[in-house]
Parts: C-alpha cells; structure tokens; sequence
C-alpha cells in the first residue's frame, strides 16, 4: 500500500520537502501546547517525548507523567510564516477557552491577524474544537 510507503530525501546534507507545520497536542480535548516545525510532525513529536534537552524535549520535560495524549498536525503553505501562525493560533485557541490548565506552550498576544490567515485560523481552530467532542 501506498501509505505504508514513506520517503525521506536529503538534499545538501538536510532534510528536504518535509514541509512547514503547526501542531496542537491535546489531552482531553484541551489544548497543553502548540508549537511549529519544518520536520516531519511524527519526528518532533519524537523529539518531544524522547530528547533528553528540555527545550527539545519541551512536552516530556513539562509533564513527565505524560499518558494518552493526541498531537494533530497541520501542513501550512510555504509562505505562511510559521512562527506567527503559532501566535495566532494560540490567540485564537485561548479566545475559545481551549487551553488547559496544563497549558505549557508560550503565552497568548493578542495580536490583531489579517483576513488572509482567517479561513487558515478557522480551519485548525475547528478541527481542535472538534478533537474534544469526539
């Protein structure tokens, strides 16, 4: 089968076409951190449970009770910049009452986004929203 298939490509010595991706993980339905990678999300997923730096190891080092928790990724286009998607999608998601009371990922800015990241914003904020009611 084809999705039992993956294929990694090196270029100049790096990983490439691996994409640009938010990623939320939830417990429970709410939201304990948001962050952005250029790596494949199961490998930061990786990263984050396994990598003895606690600013890579960021999720295991802030709750190192960690059980069950689902992590849902989304592939951004290119040119969105990922770092001021997170914040947007952190405002939006505190804006719902979505981040726990485990929340460990930066704060919420409050920070006005333009009408071309709406349907983008919208489009994670309701599929985490959905996360918690299924």
């Amino acid at each position: 089968m084809e999705r039992d298939l993956v294929e990694l490509r090196i270029r100049d010595g790096d990983l490439a076409d691996s994409g640009s991706w938010v990623y939320v993980w939830t417990l429970e339905g709410q939201v304990i951190y948001v962050g952005t990678t250029g790596l494949p999300p199961e490998v930061r997923t990786w990263l984050h449970l396994h990598d003895p730096d606690p600013d890579v190891g960021r999720v295991r080092a802030r709750h190192p009770e960690i059980g069950s928790l689902d992590v849902i990724a989304f592939r951004l286009p290119e040119s969105v910049p990922r770092p001021r998607v997170k914040i947007a999608v952190i405002d939006r998601l505190s804006a719902l009452g979505l981040l726990s009371e485990h929340y460990v990922g930066d704060p919420p800015r409050h920070e006005p986004i333009g009408d071309e990241w709406s349907p983008l914003l919208l489009s994670i904020t309701s599929r985490i929203e959905r996360s918690g009611t299924g």
